[in-house]
């Protein structure tokens, strides 16, 4: 959780007086139709459904059951799935998405972050409110939408992460080298999080770049009830 309440102190120093610089994300030139979504949803084999009633109001996303999973995807698949995510969990919090995987073993994604949607995703990760909020106010986060960008490299092995970030833009201007250093290894604390709140339903053995996309190995879970609305 360290690195995304850092996240949010570089947005703050950047988007200061830079956040009317230019507000569209960076154009990856990577589209996707309904045949990359279905293929996506076909591959992952996993049934979306509504949160619960009886769920209770601390959880907003329940996985269960696994089946294995060993397959590619490609560009256009995971741009599809993440472009419409939103459709099935309220609270991811990136619009108008774009993930490039190059042939160099990188991969590249684009997107546009709102404050709220931002604070809400923290919180729903486990992150308290009244620190997210205390933090955004003192260091003066605008509530607005803000492009993002990033280019990492690595894989995940065993449910362990070992990614690289190599660069990240907000507001469409570049994070100072020295604060991605210092910050970016903080996602790996957050992906072996997630993937262990998720388990056993979720289980990445293998997680890595090859000939130009992402190749996944392990196990995904039979169903996902996640919250819809806010």
């Amino acid at each position: 959780m360290k690195f995304l309440l850092s996240l949010i102190l570089i947005i703050a120093a950047l988007a200061a007086g830079a956040f009317f610089f230019l507000r569209q994300p960076k154009d990856l030139g990577i589209t996707y139709t309904q045949a990359d979504l279905k293929s996506i949803y076909g591959k992952l084999n996993v049934v979306f459904e509504p949160l619960p009633s009886n769920a209770g109001t601390e959880k907003t996303l329940i996985v269960s059951g696994a089946h294995p999973v060993d397959t590619t995807f490609s560009s256009q698949e995971l741009t599809a799935g993440a472009d419409n995510r939103r459709k099935n969990y309220i609270y991811f919090p990136f619009r108008s998405v774009q993930i490039r995987v190059n042939p160099d073993g990188s991969v590249e994604g684009s997107a546009t972050v709102n404050y709220h949607d931002a604070v809400n995703y923290l919180v729903a990760l486990g992150v308290s409110y009244q620190d997210v909020v205390k933090a955004a106010a003192k260091f003066k986060v605008p509530d607005v939408n803000l492009p993002v960008y990033l280019k990492a490299t690595g894989a995940v092995t065993n449910n362990l992460s070992k990614i690289t970030i190599q660069s990240a833009t907000i507001a469409n201007i570049p994070v100072p080298q020295g604060l991605v250093n210092q910050y970016g290894p903080g996602v790996n604390d957050l992906v072996e999080s997630v993937i262990k709140d998720r388990q056993p339903s979720y289980n990445i053995e293998k997680l890595e770049i090859v000939d130009g996309k992402v190749h996944f190995k392990g196990t995904a879970p039979d169903k996902e009830q996640a919250a819809r609305s806010l």
